[in-house]
């Protein structure tokens, strides 16, 4: 067992170094600018956080002065260091260990011919274009590549690269464990930390761009209905789109006002109506954003006199999708709570029961 296992290392070790030499410069580049692009979204994240929690301690004064400048002073140095890490990154000053692993994975995808038609790079593409980092928009490229695409594939190959770093581990230490005369138990045990701790790090990343963009997704979706509401009562005014759309977005401070406001301020910058508002649609990915934007078009192109009773039937329809949507949110959360109440009714039993039949025993 010990000298199968050392084999095995051994074959996984050079195979490693083999294909790491593969890696071509462009691939390699692209570990390097999706490395930089991974520290900018680390420190964008804290800056919103910082920002947040200014705002609310301002309102609420949920912590005292001295508190808050405390966390805000730690916040800033992680963002300088998140900062500082980029420009290296982008300066091509540092190339660490785990970038090499990444390269690996980049190398074995590559192999495996896995592009963008594949339903899961595919599907983590379109999570990167619309989780609101303004670098993976639909729009951005970087030497004719879409840059979600090459974020997708770079979280992609660092799991990849991470996977068999933790294969390669556990092998490590099962060779010591039994070298030492373990028992096979805790070398089993070993082996499965070792082989989880690196795939959980490279899994992190991708479940938790996924979970920023449901969330993100999620407040859209409720926001939504109220932009929709506005627009529609305003149209009753007679007021052009952007005019309807520039007063909308000033009436709320969540994720789909923000993106409105966005819209409003590039159709200022000379951009079209129809194509500000078709680049809001690939960011929000939204049912009734899209049917807004379809009629928008139309209007754009041929007119249409209809244009405040068409709004307010999409304003209708959202309305009623909105009810059912909350209805299965409170039933999630009805079911969420089963277990605990559940536990809750056990305790309760046994406080009044345990006595009782205590009680009773004395007789």
């Amino acid at each position: 067992m010990l000298i199968f296992a050392g084999m095995i290392l051994t074959v996984l070790s050079v195979f490693l170094v083999l294909e790491t030499g593969k890696v071509s410069k462009a691939a390699a580049a692209e570990v390097v600018l999706a490395s930089a692009w991974g520290k900018s979204f680390e420190r964008i994240d804290l800056e919103n956080k910082k920002e947040q929690f200014l705002i609310h301690n301002e309102k609420y004064k949920t912590v005292s002065e001295k508190k808050a400048a405390k966390k805000v002073k730690n916040w800033d140095k992680q963002i300088a260091e998140y900062r500082a890490q980029e420009e290296k990154y982008m300066k091509g000053k540092t190339f660490s260990v785990l970038d090499q692993l990444t390269a690996f994975g980049y190398q074995i995808l590559v192999e495996l011919k896995l592009d963008g038609n594949n339903d899961m790079i595919r599907k983590l593409t379109r999570d990167c274009e619309i989780s609101g980092y303004g670098k993976l928009d639909y729009s951005q490229e970087t030497n004719g590549k879409k840059n979600s695409s090459i974020y997708a594939f770079y979280m992609i190959a660092c799991c990849v690269g991470y996977v068999y770093a933790g294969v390669m581990l556990a092998l490590f230490l099962v060779i010591v464990m039994l070298a030492a005369g373990r028992e096979m138990t805790n070398v089993l045990i070993f082996a499965l930390v070792g082989l989880l701790l690196p795939s959980v790090l490279g899994i992190i990343p991708i479940t938790s761009l996924q979970d920023k963009t449901a969330k993100r997704q999620e407040e859209i979706d409720m926001d939504f209905a109220n932009i929709l509401s506005k627009m529609a009562l305003l149209s009753m005014a007679n007021m052009t789109i952007i005019r309807m759309s520039e007063e909308a977005a000033r009436s709320g401070e969540g994720v789909a006002y923000l993106e409105l406001r966005r819209t409003v301020r590039e159709i200022g910058q000379s951009v079209s109506v129809t194509k500000a508002f078709a680049d809001m649609q690939r960011r929000c990915d939204n049912h009734y954003l899209d049917k807004l934007v379809s009629l928008i078009s139309k209007s754009a192109e041929a007119g249409n006199a209809n244009l405040a009773e068409d709004i307010r039937a999409i304003n209708s329809e959202c309305w009623l999708d909105k009810k059912h949507q909350s209805r299965r949110m409170a039933e999630k959360v009805q079911n969420k709570l089963f277990i605990p109440t559940m536990l809750m009714f056990i305790g309760i039993l046994v406080v009044i029961l345990v006595p009782a039949m205590s009680g009773l025993s004395l007789f």
